[in-house]
C-alpha cells in the first residue's frame, strides 16, 4: 500500500513520486454532495487524500445567520459553507485602545492536534492558522481602513500585527509540542486578479517582517511551512523563497504562467493546488477537466515538487460530474 505521506516528502524533496500525491478540498457545500453521492458521511476517510489539514478557528453561533470569531468579529453566515461576510470590526480607530486580543483556547488547539497527530503517518499533517496576518488584520480593521492606515497610520499597523504575530506563535507553541505533526500551513490572502491587494512595496513594509517571524518560529521547531493566498503574487515570490517557504497554495492557472513558474520556482517551491476552481472545474465538461488536469499533473509534477489540489475548497458551483472527475484523475495515475 502507498504511504501517502512519504508520497508528500518525496515531493517536498524534489524527488518524482508515483503516483503523485493529491488533496480533495472541500467547503461544507460540495461536502454534502459527495456525502449525498456516496451515501457516507465519511467517504473522505477512503479518497486517498495525502494531507491531513486541522485548523484553528474556531466560531461562536450567535445567531441562526451569525456566528462571532475567536478576535471577537462577527460574521454573516455564509448558507454554501465558506467563510462568510464581516459584519462587525472591532477596531472602529487606527489604536488598540480598549481592545483585548484572545488567547489561544489551549484545550481546544490540543484537542485539534491530538486528531490530526493521530492520522500520522498516514498522511502528511499540517495545522493550519488561517487569517494569520493580513486578513486577521482586515477583518478587525476593515480592508479600506487598514489600506489607508498603510499611509497614514504605519506605527498603529506594526502594533497590530506584532499582536497578531504573538498569537499566532503561542499557536505554535502549542502545535510543536506533537511531533506527528509535519507543517504549519498560514492563511492570508494578498493577491487579487493582478497584482498584490496592497502592493509589492508595503507588502515588504509590513508583511515581509511578520512573515519572517512566523515562518521562523515553525522552521527552528523543524515544521514545514506553507503558505495559501488566493491572487496574484508573483511579485514577492522571490521574498518568499528568501524566507524559506516550503510550500505555496493555490497556483491559481488563470494568473499565472504555471509552466514559466515551474521553471523558476520548481526547485525552491512545492506547489499545492493548481487545479482551477475558476475556470476549469465549474464550467467545463468533465473530459476537459481530465484532460487538462492530466496536463497540469504531467507539467507540475517532474522533478517533484507538486501536491494536487484544487486552487481553492471547491465551492458549490462545482458539478457533481467534474468532482468526480477530479478523483478519477487523480486515484487512476
Amino acid at each position: 500500500m502507498v504511504n501517502r505521506r512519504q508520497l508528500v516528502l518525496k515531493a517536498l524533496a524534489k524527488e518524482e513520486p508515483f503516483p503523485l500525491p493529491y488533496h480533495l478540498d472541500l467547503t461544507d457545500a460540495a461536502r454534502a454532495t459527495l456525502a449525498e453521492h456516496f451515501g457516507d458521511p465519511d467517504f473522505e476517510e477512503t479518497v486517498g487524500n495525502a494531507v491531513a489539514l486541522a485548523r484553528n478557528e474556531t466560531f461562536t453561533e450567535i445567531d441562526e445567520g451569525h456566528e462571532q470569531d475567536m478576535f471577537g468579529v462577527v460574521w454573516r453566515k455564509d448558507p454554501q459553507g465558506d467563510f462568510g461576510q464581516v459584519v462587525d470590526y472591532q477596531l472602529t480607530e487606527p489604536s488598540l485602545k480598549g481592545y483585548e486580543f484572545p488567547k489561544p483556547d489551549e484545550a481546544v488547539v490540543r484537542r485539534k492536534c491530538e486528531a490530526l497527530a493521530a492520522r500520522q503517518p498516514r498522511q502528511f499533517t499540517m495545522y493550519t492558522i488561517g487569517f494569520s496576518l493580513f486578513e486577521r488584520a482586515w477583518t478587525l480593521r476593515g480592508m479600506e481602513n487598514i489600506l489607508m492606515d498603510f499611509v497614514l497610520h504605519p506605527e498603529f499597523v506594526d502594533a497590530l500585527l506584532e499582536h497578531i504575530v504573538q498569537y499566532n506563535c503561542e499557536v505554535m507553541d502549542i502545535v510543536c509540542q506533537y511531533p506527528e505533526i509535519d507543517g504549519i500551513f498560514f492563511g492570508d490572502d494578498w493577491g487579487q486578479q493582478h497584482g498584490l491587494i496592497m502592493g509589492p512595496a508595503h507588502w515588504r513594509r509590513f508583511l515581509r517582517p511578520h512573515l519572517q517571524t512566523m515562518y521562523s518560529y515553525a522552521q527552528r521547531r523543524s515544521r514545514y511551512v506553507a503558505q495559501h493566498s488566493c491572487g496574484d503574487i508573483a511579485a514577492v515570490f522571490p521574498d518568499l523563497v528568501e524566507l524559506g517557504l516550503d510550500i505555496y497554495n493555490t497556483f491559481q492557472p488563470e494568473i499565472f504562467d504555471i509552466a514559466a513558474m515551474k521553471r523558476t520556482y520548481g526547485r525552491d517551491l512545492t506547489f499545492y493546488g493548481g487545479i482551477s476552481t475558476q475556470v476549469l472545474l465549474p464550467k467545463e465538461p468533465p473530459d476537459i477537466v481530465r484532460g487538462e488536469m492530466r496536463r497540469i499533473m504531467d507539467l507540475l509534477g517532474r522533478e517533484g515538487g507538486y501536491i494536487v489540489a484544487p486552487t481553492h475548497a471547491m465551492p458549490h458551483d462545482i458539478p457533481l460530474e467534474n468532482m468526480l472527475a477530479f478523483l478519477d484523475v487523480v486515484q487512476n495515475q
